[in-house]
């Protein structure tokens, strides 16, 4: 127990008293607080955004007018518009189960109709259906549920109705999530465009640097080439009759050997080469008929012509 002042003489009572004993002041019980009506519910577990929109959708279904309607985020981005809302166990069936649901029923129809090739086309049409027709369709009337799943749960959990509008406002409306989500899809999306096209141009560049390395180690082989032709009037069969190394010791970090074969030279690829051009060849053929002018010209039978220096690519 403890001592207020009276607010009409302003003496100090009991605050259990039920009226002022000196002046006879009764203070008036405060009016209880009107019931929340099932609108307020309804608004704190949508939140404040796009309320009105599905509000009216709620309406509809309410009220017994069908369970069709359409939902654009639901459209365009399904599972980030989930997540916003705070339909994870939905989110995850779409992300997860929807997608091997639909391959195991591909599956089947492949089975059934003994082509292969319908699974796929199976799959992609059931996802195609699924994802971007149903549950535009039924995405508000499944929203719906969701919320009135989640104003029963505050209720069955909280007493008192001003609890359950707490727990309602910190559970509802919108979160973060798919936002979040989205914006790390995007960052990944654009770190994957970007290495798709990086690293296959830098893989390129590399591989042409390695096919280089053949032409600087073939410099001296094509004087000696020249120079025996000059003498000879005729090409040399090979490495000796030029009077060069033998093959296998003309080598370098991406060249296993460089060879004369009838006055071309072959120069293969190996040792420490990258795997796409391990074991192929580049031909630098000379061309004596404008003799004593000796023209040379580069093909190869095995590597892509995006590999081989800029002189020896085919137009």
């Amino acid at each position: 127990m403890a001592l207020i002042n009276c607010p009409e003489c302003d003496r100090q009572i009991s605050d259990q008293a039920p009226q002022c004993p000196h002046c006879g002041f009764t203070a008036q019980p405060a009016p209880a607080a009107a019931p929340a009506s099932e609108d307020e519910f309804l608004d704190a577990a949508i939140g404040p955004v796009n309320k009105s929109y599905y509000r009216r959708a709620f309406d509809k279904f309410s009220s017994g007018q069908g369970s069709v309607t359409w939902n654009w985020p639901s459209f365009f981005v399904t599972i980030f518009w989930m997540l916003y809302r705070r339909m994870y166990a939905y989110a995850l069936l779409v992300w997860f189960v929807l997608p091997v649901v639909l391959i195991i029923f591909a599956a089947i129809v492949g089975g059934v109709s003994g082509d292969p090739s319908a699974s796929v086309s199976t799959y992609y049409l059931s996802y195609a259906i699924v994802g971007f027709i149903i549950i535009p369709m039924f995405a508000n009337r499944l929203y719906y549920r969701h919320v009135n799943k989640k104003i029963s749960r505050a209720r069955a959990i909280y007493g008192d109705e001003s609890d359950q509008l707490k727990e309602i406002y910190r559970t509802g409306g919108t979160g973060g999530a798919g936002i979040i989500v989205a914006v790390v899809f995007g960052v990944i999306m654009i770190v994957g465009i970007l290495a798709a096209i990086a690293i296959p141009a830098y893989q390129d560049y590399t591989i042409r640097a390695q096919v280089s390395e053949g032409l600087n180690l073939s410099g001296g082989m094509k004087a000696a080439v020249t120079e025996y032709i000059a003498d000879h009037r005729e090409y040399p069969l090979d490495n000796q009759s030029a009077g060069v190394s033998p093959a296998n010791e003309i080598y370098g970090n991406y060249v296993s050997s460089v060879a004369i074969d009838e006055g071309q030279i072959v120069i293969t690829y190996g040792n420490s080469a990258h795997s796409a051009i391990q074991g192929g060849t580049l031909l630098l053929v000379p061309d004596a008929t404008n003799f004593p002018n000796v023209m040379w010209s580069c093909v190869s039978p095995d590597l892509k012509n995006k590999w081989l220096p800029a002189a020896c690519r085919s137009r």
